[in-house]
């Protein structure tokens, strides 16, 4: 026997040791991915810097030929060191001594940028400082419908000496379209690694599921599978003869087969509330409640849970004004639920319920000395189908949908429910309903 639950214990220790693993290689491939992106960010702005200066390059490059083909400066090495000034991003400047014939400067012009392979639109200007703005061309035009391309900024021809001025209105675009294989292939790359970061994710939800629908039906046969042995024991033991002589067994044995049927039918009751809530949502009903009263009434409600445990009730009911505008079928259920979980997890249960008027708000407040719940499951014990675990055993007992329901019905009143819980010392459930004072 111990044999085999050693066995049973390594094989879930390797199915816990499996899904850390395989959240780790998750987390890890969504590290991995967002450095890729960020890498492959970077990496186009390099390209993108790169290709303005090679642009720029080009430019500077194309003027020198232009001075090295014609006459327009006297000291040529020195036009050659300091040759362009550079305003703005679109506009290249180079200064002139003696002018040559306007078509001659264009035609040279234009050869040498499609020498450097620029095939752009670009506009010339030439600027004498004593006639002011003296010619204007495009050089390239490529719009479709022909139109002259839009003159110089009047600030930049506002120059202390003569001047040719070169401006390429669509300089970023062409520039871009320059990396357009670069840009195609990152995207394509970018969207691989959204697809496998989406993939990596709904894997790792069906995952979740597959468990929580294996956990689900693992509930399923725990919570029925016991009551529905002690009824078939009773129905088994009162067939018998013997039994059937004696009057008080064949009570006993059908107190037995009316308790766990009672049991089995609240179970069920609350998977079909639970159910319908989920498809139809929370239909509220609401009307004025006394909460002092309806405290009362859950608790009847549970008085044979209360006998059986030998727990002890206390009520701190001292809310002046304990009346809220709620549905109190529903509210009927939190108080039921938050009261049975108190009896349930506690060995010898003292249970303190309490209500107070605080900020135009009525809190109820339902305390017990049970087993508590850790920090860490805190912000997961009102989650569907969750239950407290202790390594590979569950603590908690059911479906995991009261605390979940509960919350779902609280929120539908919009009040809120937070716990206090401390391990081996019980916990608190404060829920906070508002009040019309009107």
């Amino acid at each position: 026997m111990a044999g085999i639950l050693n066995y049973i214990a390594r094989v879930f220790n390797n199915m816990f040791a499996r899904a850390k693993a395989i959240r780790f290689s998750i987390l890890i491939s969504t590290v991995v991915i967002g450095l890729i992106i960020v890498i492959q960010a970077f990496w186009l702005r390099k390209v993108y810097q790169f290709e303005q200066k090679d642009f720029d390059q080009k430019v500077v490059s194309a003027i020198k030929g232009l001075y090295e083909d014609i006459d327009l400066v006297g000291d040529r090495l020195h036009y050659m060191n300091e040759i362009v000034t550079k305003p703005e991003q679109h506009i290249y400047i180079a200064s002139v001594e003696r002018w040559q014939p306007v078509d001659t400067i264009s035609y040279y012009i234009h050869n040498e940028l499609e020498d450097f392979n620029l095939f752009t639109d670009c506009r010339l200007t030439l600027y004498d400082i004593q006639k002011g703005v003296f010619f204007e061309k495009d050089i390239y035009s490529t719009a479709s419908n022909n139109k002259v391309l839009k003159a110089v900024p009047q600030h930049v021809t506002k120059l202390s000496r003569s001047s040719i001025i070169l401006y390429f209105p669509h300089r970023e675009s062409y520039i871009i379209s320059n990396m357009i294989f670069w840009i195609v292939t990152s995207l394509i790359l970018l969207g691989v690694l959204i697809w496998l970061g989406l993939s990596l994710f709904y894997l790792n939800r069906q995952k979740s599921l597959n468990e929580l629908q294996r956990d689900l039906v693992s509930n399923f046969s725990h919570e029925f599978r016991t009551p529905l042995s002690v009824i078939s024991l009773a129905a088994e033991s009162m067939k018998k003869d013997s039994t059937a002589e004696k009057k008080e067994k064949v009570l006993r044995y059908a107190d037995m087969v009316e308790s766990q049927s009672q049991y089995l039918q609240g179970q069920i009751d609350r998977l079909l509330r639970y159910s319908f809530s989920e498809k139809n949502g929370l239909q509220l009903n609401k009307e004025k409640v006394n909460i002092n009263d309806l405290i009362r009434i859950a608790a009847n409600n549970l008085q044979p849970l209360i006998e059986q445990k030998r727990a002890e009730i206390k009520y701190e009911l001292n809310a002046e004004n304990p009346v809220i505008c709620a549905d109190k079928n529903y509210i009927l259920i939190v108080l039921i639920n938050l009261i049975e979980n108190a009896l349930k997890y506690s060995k010898d249960p003292r249970v303190i319920i309490s209500t107070l008027n605080k900020d135009h708000n009525l809190e109820i407040s339902v305390s017990d000395n049970g087993q508590g719940i850790e920090k860490k499951y805190i912000s997961d014990i009102f989650k569907k189908f969750f239950r407290v675990s202790k390594g590979d055993i569950r603590i908690s007992k059911g479906f995991g949908i009261g605390l979940s329901f509960v919350k779902k019905i609280v929120d539908s009143h919009h009040g809120t429910i937070n716990v206090e819980s401390v391990p081996k010392i019980g916990s608190n459930f404060i829920i906070s309903l508002h009040q019309n004072q009107s």
